[in-house]
């Protein structure tokens, strides 16, 4: 019984905070977000006490992230029906790599690149834990905090493929390692990853249509330094055939 009350306790006093250091502050005055960005919808999350990231204008219309021993997160919301559009797919390149690291151990989890994506919470779905300490995660964030993400990253020293809990989210957050720290820089990748098996995979369940995407780098914990860029993020149909950008287009 002591085991499970520990067990809520850390459950509840970690995901208010990591939610809300994902999707949920509202931006900071003098957020380094370039003003094309901000006219697309996108909005800097910053972290507390932390050095804030630089997202600016890349090649081509891409995001791009510049990270100096410094934390935050960028996102927008969107609307896409997951029966129409399953697929996520990107062009993403590291330029400047962050040391591997530990994804799975919280203040170790540096990431020189990381796409997310939110799923609204539902309570059907949820489990005991997420559950209880929903209250206190919409009592620091607000109703539209994410009930579970997905986060899909190129970094950390585990092999390509793996899949990680978060550190932060545990049960309510998984981590896809699609390029590890040490894959290749100064090179365009694509991407494609299909939602709902990685949804059903990490929770068990069919995933709701998502709510939020972001874009992240993080390397306030070795004050090391990244370099990357996003471009082109778009839902698509199963079929191949690329339906219209949804709202999380980068451009």
């Amino acid at each position: 019984m002591n085991e499970r009350r520990e067990e809520c306790l850390r459950w509840c006093c970690a995901l208010p905070l990591a939610a809300m250091l994902l999707f949920g502050l509202a931006p900071l005055a003098g957020a380094v977000v370039a003003p094309e960005l901000e006219a697309e919808g996108w909005r800097e999350l910053p972290n507390p006490n932390k050095r804030e990231n630089v997202f600016g204008l890349g090649e081509d219309g891409a995001v791009e992230v510049v990270s100096r021993g410094s934390v935050s997160t960028l996102y927008r919301p969107v609307a896409v029906n997951l029966e129409e559009r399953p697929l996520l797919t990107w062009r993403w390149r590291v330029d400047e790599a962050a040391p591997a690291t530990d994804l799975s151990a919280r203040g170790e989890d540096d990431c020189s690149l990381a796409v997310f994506v939110g799923f609204p919470y539902d309570s059907g779905q949820a489990s005991f834990f997420e559950r209880m300490k929903r209250p206190l995660v919409e009592s620091w964030v607000g109703e539209e905090a994410p009930g579970r993400v997905l986060r899909y990253v190129f970094c950390g020293d585990h092999r390509q493929g793996a899949t990680v809990k978060s550190p932060y989210l545990g049960d309510a957050g998984a981590i896809r390692v699609l390029r590890s720290a040490d894959g290749p820089t100064g090179e365009w990748l694509e991407e494609q990853v299909d939602l709902v098996a990685d949804y059903r995979a990490a929770f068990g369940e069919a995933p709701p249509d998502p709510s939020q995407i972001a874009i992240q780098a993080d390397t306030d914990n070795t004050d090391s330094a990244s370099r990357a860029q996003v471009a082109d993020l778009a839902f698509v149909a199963r079929t191949g055939a690329a339906a219209d950008p949804a709202p999380s287009a980068t451009r």
